[in-house]
């Protein structure tokens, strides 16, 4: 590996952490260097991706924090005729109610608005239900749009949506073009204070440290 790239093209922005904090989603654009966006094209591995493309600084940037912790990663490979994902939360993972627990999502490929991921702006600060590990409940969005103050972005690779885990949230159908796949990296990262302290019994026990990379 070229231990010279820089993994960054440039540090996130005060008033993109700002509008991260507010609206609990912000994107940030033409951040992730060329060269990560060929390897990751190239189909990278994904602790390669983790650890070594920016992601985590993104997060450590926005959150202001030192010391993060991996949770998990996901690689979204849509075929063109994929459905969507459903509006949820990402708060099944029993993590304290944070800003220092964020959800970065890094396209690989030209992603439009119609395909992309979307979220309703402020819906991190919305007070949780009852119910199981302090959830909101997850009204019919899909069905009253205009009620929501729904926001979604175009993007292409370089960009990254970087959102609070606890922001409602849904990718749409990739079907809606023909002719364009979906390919992303989805990663969370949590405080590591808090990653340790709230841990679930569900947490993969071997969380990888982000620390030293990151200080």
């Amino acid at each position: 590996m070229n231990n010279n790239i820089n993994p960054l093209l440039r540090d996130v922005r005060l008033d993109e952490r700002l509008r991260f904090l507010r609206d609990g989603v912000v994107c940030l654009r033409q951040i992730i260097s060329p060269e990560w966006v060929r390897r990751a094209q190239d189909g990278v591995e994904h602790e390669q991706v983790m650890f070594e493309s920016g992601a985590g600084e993104v997060a450590r940037q926005l959150t202001v924090t030192r010391r993060l912790r991996w949770i998990y990663d996901q690689l979204f490979d849509s075929d063109p005729m994929a459905a969507g994902t459903p509006w949820h939360q990402d708060t099944s993972y029993g993590l304290a109610d944070s800003h220092r627990i964020v959800r970065v999502w890094m396209p690989v490929d030209h992603v439009p608005r119609e395909t992309g991921i979307e979220v309703v702006r402020g819906s991190h600060l919305w007070k949780a239900e009852r119910g199981w590990a302090g959830r909101i409940e997850v009204r019919d969005i899909e069905a009253n749009r205009r009620a929501f103050d729904i926001v979604g972005y175009e993007v292409d690779a370089g960009d990254v949506v970087a959102f609070n885990y606890r922001s409602l949230h849904h990718a749409g159908a990739s079907g809606v073009n023909f002719n364009e796949k979906r390919r992303a990296f989805a990663i969370l990262y949590a405080d590591d204070a808090l990653a340790l302290r709230h841990r679930p019994p569900l947490m993969p026990p071997a969380v990888r440290d982000h620390g030293p990379r990151l200080a």
